[in-house]
């Protein structure tokens, strides 16, 4: 009897011990559902930057993002934003933002190139076709959650979508309607290999400078040019150091904002996650939307200012297009494989 009682003890402390396992199992399971996360009484800090100045519409847009985040968490997540390279030029943002030393950035869309070379696609010469072009492809949230995913495999880096910053053009000492008006030009471009396409395209020089570098540059001589948005020739005052615009389109420019994956999906929660994503596709759309009046707007005040705005003919931009998709098939083209074809089809 004594022993019967005993197996009846054990029987149920067993069952006991397997019943609380299964519910500690399930308690873990829905915490790796959704994470509290950070909380309003302990909220989290993500900061992050871009090479901009605070007047910059992309900074003022990264500011709605982060009025956004703010509002729709209740205040558990806080989003800082470092304009000017307070936090680095954009290869160090990039590469701090991979080793998790800040938490975000904006940066040009080629700088991680060397992780996922298709991102390369997103900042060169003539890539996009046009402004529809540009929409159908940055705001096909499939597309940009196959390339999110390709970036993560090999790197600590999740994609939160791209901004529209512009059409970019050449800022010079005389125009450049041909190649050979180039010849011998340096001309600044970012540090990232795909603009020597750009460089390639319209005949120059292509000599890489931080973007803080460039008025200086120009104003001494150091370069003869530089490239960039009508925005830009503005709030960088590159207008007070060069007398020609030629708009020659070369790029639809598609910054990228980069936020560390294993900050994004280990310290946020599942709702937070789709929070901040959201948000970020709802400002970058709202920038976008803008995109006519913002071009025209910077292009008048480059004609007041008194620089010469250049518009080449039909005939003269084939000849800079037909050089960059030369440079394209042969160096660029054959590393994206098959999601170049997928952005190609993206254009009607």
């Amino acid at each position: 009897m004594v022993r019967e009682d005993s197996m009846k003890k054990i029987t149920l402390f067993c069952c006991f011990v397997v019943l609380f396992a299964l519910s500690m199992g399930f308690l873990f399971a829905a915490g790796e559902m959704d994470s509290t996360g950070p909380t309003p009484e302990n909220p989290i800090v993500l900061k992050g930057g871009h090479t901009g100045t605070p007047e910059n519409m992309m900074h003022k847009t990264l500011e709605y993002w982060a009025e956004l985040v703010e509002e729709r968490t209740d205040g558990a997540v806080l989003i800082e934003v470092y304009p000017s390279e307070q936090l680095g030029n954009e290869r160090t943002l990039i590469e701090n933002t991979n080793l998790g030393t800040i938490e975000w950035c904006l940066s040009g869309s080629g700088g991680v190139a060397s992780f996922a070379p298709e991102f390369g696609m997103f900042e060169n010469a003539f890539t996009f076709s046009s402004l529809k072009h540009f929409e159908n492809v940055c705001f096909n949230r499939e597309f940009m959650d196959e390339l999110s995913g390709n970036l993560e495999s090999k790197s600590s880096l999740t994609l939160l979508g791209f901004q529209w910053l512009g059409n970019r053009s050449v800022i010079a000492n005389r125009a450049v309607t041909s190649p050979s008006d180039a010849e011998g030009m340096k001309l600044r471009v970012p540090d990232v290999p795909s603009y020597k396409v750009v460089a390639y395209a319209v005949g120059a020089i292509a000599n890489p400078l931080p973007f803080g570098e460039v008025y200086m540059a120009l104003k001494q001589g150091v370069v003869d040019g530089a490239e960039g948005t009508p925005e830009n020739m503005i709030n960088m005052k590159f207008v007070e150091v060069a007398d020609y615009y030629t708009l020659t389109n070369h790029m639809i420019q598609a910054s990228a904002v980069y936020m560390n994956k294993n900050t994004f999906y280990n310290q946020l929660s599942k709702t937070q996650q789709s929070i901040v994503r959201d948000s970020a596709y709802e400002a970058w759309y709202w920038f976008f939307n803008q995109n006519e009046k913002i071009q025209s707007d910077f292009l008048q005040q480059i004609r007041d200012i008194g620089v010469n705005v250049i518009e080449p003919t039909n005939a003269q931009m084939k000849v800079f297009m037909d050089r960059a998709e030369e440079k394209l098939k042969n160096d660029y083209i054959p590393t994206w494989g098959d999601t170049w074809d997928k952005f190609r089809a993206l254009a009607e």
